[in-house]
């Protein structure tokens, strides 16, 4: 039930927050990039935001949905400049 129950609360938050950034998860995980995105995140965003993981076309994605457009934006801008891939 619990895995049913979080594909439900993925869906309403894909509907209730409508602006994606996926990222591509590479074999060997994300590792501490997902420190450094979250951290981002807390520190630039509001709370108008959440993240997902899920599989499409054999590839897993972690899906990052926001409430704001210039909040996705700013992110998938920050994301370009690879500063998440940068850290020791």
């Amino acid at each position: 039930m619990g895995r049913y129950k979080s594909v439900l609360m993925a869906e309403r938050d894909a509907r209730s927050f409508p602006h994606h950034v996926d990222v591509i998860v590479p074999p060997m995980g994300l590792g501490k990039q997902m420190d450094v995105m979250a951290a981002w995140l807390q520190a630039n965003c509001s709370a108008g935001w959440r993240s997902h993981g899920k599989r499409a076309a054999g590839v897993h994605i972690a899906r990052y949905m926001f409430e704001a457009r210039t909040e996705a934006e700013a992110f998938e801008a920050v994301r370009a400049t690879g500063l998440f891939t940068d850290q020791s």
